[in-house]
């Protein structure tokens, strides 16, 4: 029981330190579309989805 316990608390941190990285790359899109850089360099260097990048453009108007 304690093993598994462990194995769940492992796999939480990592799925927190994923969302955190994830949230990360959300904020710098925003941070770069706010300054107009372009579409594709945004993609390029965030990782981030055509579609993710857009959305967040849309929350900003």
């Amino acid at each position: 029981m304690r093993e598994g316990k462990e194995e769940g608390i492992e796999e939480g941190i990592k799925k927190g330190i994923e969302k955190g990285r994830k949230e990360g790359k959300r904020e710098d899109a925003k941070m770069m579309l706010m300054e107009g850089l372009d579409l594709n360099m945004i993609l390029k260097i965030t990782g981030l989805t055509e579609s993710e990048v857009l959305e967040l453009k849309s929350e900003l108007n």
